[in-house]
Order: C-alpha cells, then structure tokens, then sequence
C-alpha cells in the first residue's frame, strides 16, 4: 500500500515542484523587466528635458539684438532664463571669448568644456556632465549654436542644477528599496533617488561608473553596493545627452520569489506526504482487519460454525465477505445428520 501511495505521490509532488520552480523563475523575470522598463522610462524622461532645454535656448538665441549685446535684450533674455531655471547664461563667439555673461559669482567657464568645437562642427547641441563650480553642487550646461541664417556665428550655453533632475527619477515610481540614479559620462553622479544631497557630484559606485564612460548603450550586471550588499544593476543611455539611467535591485528583492515558491513548495510536499502516510496506515489497517476476519472466517468454515462477516465499505471486500459467508452457510449445511 505504501507503495502504491509513493507511486501516485510522487509525480505530483514533482509536478508541484516544476509549476513552482517556473512561477518563481516567471516572477524573478517580471522584476527584471520592471527594472529594465523603468531605466528606459528615465532615460526618455532625460532625452525629453534636455530636448526642452535645447528648444527654450533656441528660442533665446534667435532673440533681436543679442548678439549686438543689447542691454535690454540682454536682460530680458537673461532673466527669462533664470526664470526657467538657468543659474548662467554665456553667449561665446567662435574663439570662445564670451559676448554676452551672466557669470559673475562663477570662475571663467572655458568654451571648449562647454563644447565649442563640437558646435563649430554643426552638432545641434552639446550637453556636458557635472561641472563643479563656486556653488554646490556644481551645474550641467547645454550648449546649442546661434546662426546666421545657415551659418553658426556663435554658441550659446546654459547652466543648470542638477536637483532639476530630481524629479525625473521621482517620476519614475520605483518601488521600495531600489536605487535610481543618473550619471554623466565621466561618471558621476548627476542626480540619485537616495541621498541626493550627499553623492551628487561624487563618482557613481562600481560598474555604473565603468559602463557610463563606456559606449554600451544599456546592460545588466551584478555588483556590491557603497554598503557591501549585492544589488543587480541595469542602465540605459540617453540618446541626447549620453547619460546613463541606472536603476539597481537589491539580490534578495529579485531571489524573493523564487525562494518564497520554494518555500511553498517546500510546505505543500510535506503536507502532501503527510496527508499520504496517514492515508496509507489507514488503508492499511483497514485491511489488516480485514484479513484477520477472512482468516478467522476460514477457521469457522473448516469447524462447521456459522459465518458472521462485518459489513465493510469497500465493495470487494463485501464480495468477498458474501462469499464467505455463503461458503460457510454450504458447509455448515453440509455436515448435518
């Protein structure tokens, strides 16, 4: 009887576990793609705020007068920038020697950091990484060229903070416990999820610095966090500015499904055997007491003594007891005078 309960047993206890295996290794995938879907949603949030900066000093730069450093142009388009967040504004000419400069608490800022020489060769923008500057925690700039009908006559350079990108990555709604950073291209952090006041404008920690100041335009690795946990890293690289969006997922949150299914696995295969076993004894009693019965039975069949067999819920059993009886009744019959 054991036997046969271990063999219906078994393959469903295989089956449980292969269905729970799968389910875990389902639910790690879906974290996985979270991860990878929300690193991507960051990086477009990027690409689009650097796509608004780019439009708004476009719009600055074509404004009458400018160029000729008119003083109320001058302001005006000065202080329409502050107004839209801008801590600097810098207008250089194609020798990088500033026209037009809102920069006085700033050190001189040099035209070619700005991204010069990529404007003078037709890029449409050019977007710099963390700048440190006198205030803290420094600035990013974005450059975009001034033009002359189709001819670039000069450059004109913004300065930004970078808690303006705070709320990109609050946008971004990753769960808790994860970490979401941006990172420039020299990798440092530019905005972070957790501490921002503390690491912005430190280098970003481990293989998102590396893949920062790589070509890779996304990836996923494994790595200990500042803390010495391990966390599995994804990044993305923004087109427009050649930032990197990095989200990392401490190794517990994405092993959790996967041990909580075996842990139920774990519960239903020992409640199963369980169940199975004392199923078994009691079967197995059950028909030990019914073959003592069939033994004391026989013994009163060859005495010549009546036959009494106790109902039974098992329909061979009832045949067999039947049988047993009417055996006995034919031999009890049969010795008689």
């Amino acid at each position: 009887m054991m036997r046969l309960i271990a063999v219906v047993m078994l393959p469903m206890l295989c089956l449980v576990a292969i269905i729970a295996w799968n389910y875990g290794h389902a639910a790690r995938r879906t974290i996985e793609a979270q991860r990878l879907d929300i690193a991507n949603n960051i990086r477009i949030m990027i690409d689009r705020e650097i796509d608004r900066t780019v439009g708004f000093l476009d719009g600055l730069s074509i404004a009458p007068g400018l160029r000729a450093n008119n003083a109320l142009i001058v302001n005006r388009v000065i202080a329409m920038a502050r107004e839209r967040g801008f801590v600097t504004l810098v207008l250089y000419d194609l020798d990088g020697q500033p026209m037009v400069n809102s920069t006085a608490p700033f050190r001189p800022l040099l035209a070619e950091r700005m991204g010069l020489s990529a404007i003078k060769a037709g890029a449409p923008h050019f977007v710099t990484g963390y700048v440190d500057t006198v205030e803290k925690p420094g600035l990013y700039f974005v450059s975009v060229p001034v033009r002359d009908g189709a001819r670039t006559v000069a450059m004109m350079t913004g300065g930004l903070p970078p808690g303006r990108l705070q709320p990109l990555l609050a946008d971004a709604e990753a769960p808790p416990g994860w970490t979401v950073s941006i990172v420039d291209r020299a990798g440092i952090l530019l905005a972070r999820g957790k501490e921002a006041e503390r690491y912005v404008g430190v280098e970003a920690w481990g293989s998102i610095a590396t893949a920062a100041r790589g070509a890779a335009t996304d990836g996923l690795f494994s790595e200990s966090n500042r803390e010495g946990n391990s966390i599995e890293n994804s990044f993305q690289r923004s087109v427009t500015s050649g930032w990197v969006a990095g989200v990392g997922v401490p190794t517990e949150i994405v092993e959790a499904p996967l041990w909580h299914t075996a842990m139920i696995m774990t519960v239903i295969g020992i409640v199963l055997t369980l169940a199975s076993l004392v199923l078994a004894f009691a079967i197995a009693s059950h028909f030990s007491r019914a073959v003592r019965r069939l033994g004391i039975a026989a013994v009163a069949i060859a005495s010549g003594d009546a036959v009494r067999m106790p109902d039974s819920n098992i329909a061979e059993l009832r045949d067999v007891s039947l049988s047993m009886e009417v055996t006995g009744e034919v031999a009890r019959r049969a010795k008689k005078p």
